[in-house]
């Protein structure tokens, strides 16, 4: 089976940790591509799961070189649901709300894509919704501007939270129920 990952950054860079443990212990055999046109920035070291050696590189490079198992890193935006098309199931790690959008279309639409799980986190909230969320539209805003895994007041201070961590390691366990049983998980909101 064929799964895109969408965003490298402070959740899909701890979920490819996941992802790659997971192959290497034979317990995912599925084809993974992981999408994200952003470098790491200094900024970055402090929540995802990157060190000071990868700032400037390319975020889907850098965990190529950490994580061998996974097949493909691509330094690429995902702009539209033809691009989707191939994957039986899309990962959203994405922090906006534009590919999530996106995303539903190419799921309810019909363009090919089966099913989706969308992860998120916002400081100590964790959250995991799929293409069997009812109303899934309504859990997302018409702002279509990034936003962080963390509070913007805790990152000015050097703070961060693990909402991100945790929520990486649950979508880990979700794909692979989806992997094993076609199961998508129940939604899931959490605050710590």
């Amino acid at each position: 089976m064929k799964i895109a990952v969408i965003g490298c950054g402070g959740i899909g860079s701890f979920l490819a940790g996941h992802i790659n443990k997971l192959i290497e212990a034979h317990q995912l055999a599925d084809e993974f591509t992981f999408f994200d046109d952003d470098i790491v920035e200094t900024k970055n070291i402090l929540y995802q799961n990157f060190e000071s050696g990868d700032v400037d590189d390319n975020k889907t490079e850098a965990l190529s070189f950490k994580y061998p198992m996974i097949s493909h890193f691509k330094n690429k935006r995902i702009e539209t649901v033809q691009e989707l098309k191939d994957f039986a199931l899309i990962v959203l790690c994405a922090d906006n709300n534009k590919i999530r959008r996106l995303t539903y279309d190419a799921v309810t639409k019909s363009y090919g894509t089966s099913a989706f799980i969308d992860v998120r986190s916002n400081g100590k909230t964790c959250g995991v919704f799929s293409s069997e969320t009812e109303n899934y539209l309504s859990t997302i805003s018409d702002d279509d501007s990034s936003h962080s895994c963390q509070y913007p007041y805790q990152l000015a201070k050097k703070e961060i939270e693990m909402g991100n961590v945790i929520v990486a390691s649950i979508g880990a366990a979700a794909i692979l129920q989806f992997s094993r049983t076609g199961a998508l998980p129940n939604d899931f909101i959490h605050s710590f």
